[in-house]
């Protein structure tokens, strides 16, 4: 009774361990990315205000992006190319366009627009992700109470900055 009443134990703490390391992990990827978007937002407005266009820094920041990736994921990226089915890389390509798309409006709305102003306004992607994921893939993501006031607070955050 006592090695069951063990063995039960230990799985849930490697549960809870593993649960904690990948939220950790989330965590600390999302304030990475948070940081690279917000210092990339920065260059990015004093590249296309003093130096070229939107479209051109679009081409060139996404080119240099993929080298990196790349040079840094290579055998990832080449054990995914070799075992994903040919069928798996149109949601891929899909994801290549609309990010490009993406990049590419959110340089363009610098130009016109102040950094301060463009970057909240952007930054609402998350609102579209959870209407889509709500139309298109209500089965792998839940939309909660929390979720939509959330949301909320994100819309009246743009709101706010928008008018001030």
């Amino acid at each position: 009774m006592r090695t069951i009443k063990n063995n039960l134990l230990n799985r849930v703490s490697s549960r809870i361990s593993a649960q904690f390391d990948n939220r950790l992990i989330g965590i600390t990827a999302a304030l990475i990315s948070a940081l690279g978007y917000g210092s990339g937002a920065i260059v990015s407005k004093h590249v296309i205000t003093n130096y070229t266009g939107p479209v051109t820094a679009t081409a060139f920041s996404l080119l240099f992006g993929a080298i990196l990736v790349f040079a840094l994921f290579y055998k990832d990226l080449m054990f995914d190319f070799r075992s994903s089915p040919s069928k798996a890389w149109i949601p891929v390509i899909f994801t290549g366009i609309s990010a490009s798309i993406g990049v590419t409006f959110w340089f363009l709305s610098m130009v016109k627009l102040p950094l301060v102003m463009s970057a909240p306004i952007v930054g609402a992607y998350p609102l579209v992700s959870i209407i889509l994921a709500w139309v298109f893939i209500r089965r792998l993501d839940r939309i909660t109470w929390k979720t939509l006031s959330g949301a909320l607070l994100v819309i009246t955050g743009i709101t706010l900055i928008s008018i001030g």
